[in-house]
Parts: structure tokens; sequence; C-alpha cells
């Protein structure tokens, strides 16, 4: 039975804040209410369902808003063939030596903008052209709804008094009309609440990651050149997509605070430091390091064992993203290290492998020490398997301590998995991790915009999933670490990465993620904030 508490919208006092939960709870409601001692909840259920309004928004305004990125994206289209024209051709034989160099850094950086910038304006004008069209369809089957459900109010209105079958008036044809119909009317306006709520959320996380990728624009200190952001900016991991740039939205905004913070002293000796770079690759890993938290005089010792290879974007990437962001396909990639795969192997050590990768991702300094042991190019520490020792060494450290047990049959708990991640990774992303337990498919959908906008800024989100069973489920952890539409990349420490839809996450199908272990379940996240 429904609660019955005092509401001026409602006779039962039902909150019609969330249209879709309450068009779900109504259209239960309606479904079973059967028979002459349904009538009254059958009525009152079908009085509130008329009360329920339209998915709220302008379609017309919406689309408005897509005829003017559509126009912008044309502009741009123009400005970007003629600036990727400049970029492919030679530069004036002046600029030569390091100013030509530098020019032409700008110039294909400021192509490379212009192309996300007007994709995303694309994806941004198709994003508001499908809520448009979602909207208007939600609210032409809402309306389509209100005939028969007031139908059926006046059919129970003729065989009830107030919440009671009327006994003298009481035909069960009638009431077995008025319930069809009643299903009828629900059905349309929760189906239009489905649509509509689905569309918007589809459409915030869209825009909302399209948002994240303006890194640029998110250099908001003092002193570095708009040229020298947008190049910074503009720097890919070799071998990588799209969506493979160094430095992610959080790091371009903490470097920038960091940058602010540094002494007088500091500040221009980091500045020389960056200009000395080889290549804007070895640049954006600088501010990768200070975004992470470091200091000038570590970073200056990153740099002098990286600088001789800082003109090698592949010798960077391999030995400073070790795991990368990969949108080409949903297959697995394996995570190694000149061949060798970083594997937990028997040691139920999840949490810990999982964690120390993720700080690899977000910390450039820690990635060097666990794949060259700080000694890059030394075949005795700079090879595969030893790459692979130092990795299983520090997920025991992490086991360690944070298993007060310390014994290899415990694995760690959610709490011990919350205060890994704020130590390992929060410490270098300036995130705080809090456990969100996941119990239904409506809490894990709305948790997904705030997993999707947490690794679009670059902030890695463990997950925990386990078996579908009641008697001690085995769990796992692993790392969600990308966003591709409806898709998510989740970094598994067996060692491999693969994607997972939305879907899958919201309806429990996560055995993809955990190939060869039955462990469908997401059962929680541990949530950056």
């Amino acid at each position: 039975m429904p609660d019955h508490s005092p509401n001026p919208l409602s006779p039962w006092g039902i909150d019609l804040g969330n249209q879709r939960q309450q068009a779900e709870r109504l259209k239960k409601t309606i479904d079973e209410s059967h028979g002459m001692w349904g009538a009254g909840d059958l009525k009152y259920a079908v009085h509130d369902a008329l009360q329920l309004p339209a998915p709220k928004g302008d379609p017309g305004k919406l689309g408005e808003f897509a005829a003017a990125y559509n126009t912008a994206n044309s502009q741009l289209d123009v400005i970007q063939m003629k600036v990727a024209r400049v970029s492919a051709e030679h530069l004036p034989d002046a600029w030569t030596g390091q100013v030509g160099e530098k020019a032409a850094e700008v110039v294909k950086a400021s192509a490379d903008d212009l192309t996300r910038c007007r994709d995303m304006l694309g994806r941004g004008r198709d994003q508001l052209t499908a809520l448009a069209s979602a909207l208007s369809e939600a609210q032409t089957l809402h309306g389509q709804g209100h005939a028969p459900l007031s139908e059926a109010l006046k059919l129970l209105h003729d065989i009830t008094v107030s919440g009671a079958p009327d006994p003298f008036n009481w035909d069960d044809d009638t009431m077995h009309t008025a319930h069809a119909k009643a299903k009828d009317g629900i059905k349309s306006i929760y189906d239009a609440a489905v649509k509509a709520e689905d569309a918007g959320r589809a459409a915030a996380r869209e825009l909302n990651a399209l948002a994240g990728k303006a890194l640029a624009a998110r250099f908001k200190n003092k002193g570095l050149g708009a040229a020298d952001k947008l190049v910074i900016a503009d720097a890919e991991v070799a071998g990588s997509d799209q969506f493979g740039t160094i430095l992610t939205a959080n790091d371009v905004t903490r470097a920038g605070q960091f940058m602010d913070k540094m002494s007088d002293a500091d500040r221009a000796r980091f500045d020389q430091l960056l200009a000395g770079s080889k290549s804007p690759e070895e640049r954006a890993y600088l501010m990768k390091a200070l975004a992470a938290g470091h200091g000038y005089d570590e970073i200056k010792a990153f740099d002098d064992l990286i600088h001789e290879h800082g003109g090698d974007p592949s010798w960077l990437a391999q030995r400073l993203s070790p795991v990368q962001i990969d949108s080409s396909s949903t297959n697995q990639r394996d995570t190694s290290y000149l061949g060798v795969a970083w594997n937990q192997g028997d040691k139920p050590t999840c949490v810990a492998g999982s964690t120390v990768t993720a700080r690899a991702m977000v910390d450039p300094l820690y990635s060097l020490q666990l794949t060259t042991g700080g000694h890059p190019g030394d075949p005795k520490y700079d090879n595969g398997k030893a790459a692979y020792d130092r990795w299983l060494k520090e997920t025991d450290r992490v086991y360690d301590s944070k298993n007060w047990w310390n014994e290899w049959s415990d694995g760690m708990s959610d709490g011990e998995s919350k205060d890994a991640a704020n130590d390992e990774i929060g410490k270098h992303t300036g995130a705080g991790y809090h456990t969100v337990d996941l119990e239904g498919p409506e809490q894990r959908k709305d948790v997904l915009a705030r997993v999707e906008s947490a690794v679009d800024q670059g902030k890695p989100v463990p997950i925990g999933v386990k078996e579908d069973t009641w008697f001690r489920p085995d769990g796992h952890q692993m790392m969600i670490i990308g966003h591709r539409g409806d898709q998510l990349e989740i970094y598994n420490p067996w060692g491999y990465t693969v994607w997972v839809s939305e879907s899958d996450f919201v309806n429990n199908h996560m055995e993809g993620a955990a190939q060869g272990g039955d462990m469908p379940i997401a059962d929680h996240v541990q949530m950056p904030e």
C-alpha cells in the first residue's frame, strides 16, 4: 500500500519531484490494483498520474542551440582547413632554428585544437538535436496518456465512493474497463518520463565530457603564454588516439595552481626547464609531474633522467604512460612493460594492484620508478621482468600497509580500498575518495554520471565487483580509467584493459571486464570528489 502522509499535491502524499520514480510507483500501483477492493487504490493512483506534469524543457530552444552549434562548427571547419594547410606546408625560410621549431609547434597545436573544437561542436550539436527530438517525443507521449487516464477516472467515480467501492453502483465490467484504460495511460506517461530522463542523462554526460576536454582554457596560472598553454595541452601520448592527451583536465587545473604557488626563484627555474625541453611531450610530462604534487627539485631530477630522450615521444610514453586510454576498440588490451604483463597472479592483491597502476597513470615520477627503477636505459633495471618485480613489490607494500591482518587469504575490505585510494591516488590528484554502495540499477544509473565525470577529468575510479550468489561471494577490484560515449574503460589487475557498456554497468553484466571470473555485479565504487 502507498504512503498516506499528507501532501497538497496528492491524497497519498506522493512527492512529484522525481517524475520517473513517481510514474514508476504509480504504474506499479495501477498494474496491481484489481477487483472491487483495488478500486480505491486505482482511483487515487489515476488521480495522481493525471497531476504529473509533462517532461520539462523546450525542444524549440534546444533546436536553436543545435543550429547555433552547427553554424559555429561550419565556420571553424573553414578556419581549421586553412590552419591545417599552413601546418602541412613549410614555414618561411627565415624562421630557422628554435624560432622555427616553436612556430611549427604552435601552428600544429592550433590546427589540432581547431580540429578538436570543430569536432566537439559537432558532437554537441548532435547531442542537442537528439535531446530536442527525444524531449518532443516524450512530451507528445505524455499527452497521449491523459485521455485514457481521464476516461478511467470517470468510470471509477461511477463505481466508488471516496476510496471505497460503491455497493449500489458497483460493476465488474466497468472496473475491468477502467483498469485497462488506466494501464494504457500510465504506460504512456511512464515511457515518456523514461525517454526524457535517459535522453537528458545521455546529453549531460556527453556535454560534460566535451567541456572537460577544453584543456588549454583551464590553465589559469599567471605568466604562461597562450601559445605555451596550447602546445602543452595538445601534447599526446605517443601511439594513443584522440583521447590520449598527456594532461587531463585535472592535471591542467592543478599544474596551474601549483605554478602560482611557486617561489619566484623556483618559478624562474621551472620556466627555464620547460623552455629547455626537447618536445611538447617532455614539457607536458613535466607539467603532469607538477600536477601530481612534486616540487621543483624532484621534477628537475626527473627531467635529468628523461631529458636525453625528450625528443622521442614513444620512449616517453612507454615509460611514463604504462596504461593508455584506448578508444579504438572494445577488445581486451594487455597492460605490460617491454612484453611482461603486470598481473597480480594468485595473490588476493586486486585492490593493491589496481591502485598501484592507477597511481602510475597520474604520477609520471612513480611510473618512471616502476618501469625503469630510476635507471632508464640500464638493462639491469630497465627491462620487463625487473619492472614487473617492482610492480609486485609495490602491490605487496600497499597490501601490507592497509591490510591489518596481513594474511594473503583475507584480501582487503572496502574501507581499506578507500584508504589505499586516498593515500596512493588522491594525494596526487587532489581528490578525496569515499565508498558508494551500488544496491540497484537506479543507484548505478545515478552514480554513472559522476563516475564518468571523474574519469573524464583524470581521476581513476576503483570499482568492486562480485559473484551473483548470497553465500560468501567472491569479490574483485578493478579501476575505471576511461569513458567514451556509452562505454567505460576498465583496468583489471589481471593484466589488461577492456571496455564495457553503461548498460552492462547498470544491469549487472560486468563479467566481460573480469574475463575468466563470474563476477557480474557492480557492488560499489570508491568515488573521488
